[in-house]
């Protein structure tokens, strides 16, 4: 009876427990803890690998463009406090993403500077011994090196951007090992401003001579532009200069070409091909056109089809010829010695046909006459 008794409380005990789960869970209003969750971070690679003093701004700086992308820049600097209680949420989700930083900063160096880092627990000291050895801030050796290379720079082949890219990241490591450091804000905003007329001068003086006009443009203002607005300028003035450069272009290969199609004609002259004949040395070959007063087989009206006639006429055109001739003499005698032995046969037919145009004209009546007979 007892057993039974006890069996029953038990019953009612469970019964009680599943009744206040089962309100708990349907109430509206209940909150059920749950642990944190942590946010997955991705970060991505930094392309440059730090070897040393040579590129270790150039690498911090790219390291730090990464991690503010992710809030995560407070890591490396010890802006971010490491939690005081390790056994809190909040000190796991520190050391989550403190590993994260120390692992991505190890994959961004060489393998022997990455083993000399990786006893350091946290991403702070990494960083911070890091800076300590490569950063060489206020090394006089390199502030020299530095300066020498920014005077001896020139553009040279090299485009306008890439050129003034090349001088920005001089001056960048310029300013980190000699960084500028006066009392009042005032005094640093001035002589910023004087540094950055120094640069702009250093830029202008540095470019290619086809920029000469532009460049002179620039020194005849009255007051310098900054030097965002000169290097526009200067791109601009580039474009331009490679239209032009190109336009001329087009136009050589346009002579070119018809320079080569004059190359591949014949002289009528000497049969040989590369010029002319009006450019022709060789010798000049004695052409005898048949004009006006020419047959095919001598003067006009010297053959015909009755052509018996014919030379006796053709004694008499020379004799008359050459009467005319001493005639004019006196007064053509320049005019005489200047011709041509063609042009002398061209006055002779001209004149012979105009002489004896009717010669020759009956004697096919007289062949057929004959023949009828």
């Amino acid at each position: 009876m007892g057993d039974n008794q006890g069996l029953v409380k038990a019953l009612k005990k469970l019964a009680e427990l599943i009744t206040v789960k089962v309100e708990g869970v349907a109430s509206p209003g209940a909150l059920v803890p749950q642990p944190e969750v942590i946010q997955k971070i991705e970060l991505m690679p930094n392309e440059i690998k730090m070897e040393g003093v040579t590129n270790y701004l150039s690498w911090s700086r790219r390291a730090l463009l990464i991690l503010r992308t992710k809030g995560l820049e407070g890591y490396v600097r010890g802006e971010v406090d490491e939690p005081a209680n390790r056994a809190s949420e909040e000190w796991k989700k520190w050391s989550v993403i403190d590993s994260l930083v120390v692992a991505w900063l190890l994959n961004s160096l060489t393998p022997s500077i990455a083993a000399a880092m990786e006893t350091l627990p946290h991403a702070a000291e990494v960083w911070k011994t890091l800076e300590t050895l490569y950063s060489r801030k206020g090394n006089i050796m390199l502030m020299a090196q530095i300066e020498d290379r920014v005077n001896e720079l020139k553009q040279g082949d090299k485009s306008v951007m890439e050129y003034v890219a090349e001088l920005q990241h001089l001056w960048a490591d310029l300013d980190h090992y000699d960084p500028l450091e006066l009392p009042h804000s005032e005094c640093i905003v001035a002589t910023k401003k004087w540094v950055e007329r120094r640069r702009v001068m250093k830029f202008l003086k540095g470019l290619s001579s086809e920029f000469e006009g532009r460049r002179a443009g620039l020194f005849h203002q009255p007051k310098l532009p900054s030097l965002e607005e000169a290097v526009a300028a200067m791109a601009q003035e580039e474009v331009r200069l490679k239209l032009t450069r190109t336009g001329e272009a087009n136009a050589s290969r346009s002579a070119f070409t018809v320079s080569e199609w004059k190359e591949t004609r014949e002289c009528f002259n000497c049969g040989e091909k590369g010029h002319i004949s009006i450019n022709c040395t060789a010798q000049r070959r004695e052409i005898r056109g048949r004009g006006r007063g020419y047959s095919r087989c001598g003067y006009r009206g010297v053959r015909g089809r009755g052509n018996s006639r014919g030379s006796n006429y053709s004694s008499g055109f020379k004799e008359n010829l050459a009467n005319l001739a001493t005639q004019e003499g006196t007064s053509t005698t320049s005019q005489g010695e200047s011709k041509s032995r063609s042009q002398e046969d061209n006055i002779f037919g001209n004149f012979a046909h105009f002489v004896y145009t009717g010669e020759g004209e009956d004697d096919w009546k007289e062949t057929w006459d004959r023949n009828q007979a």
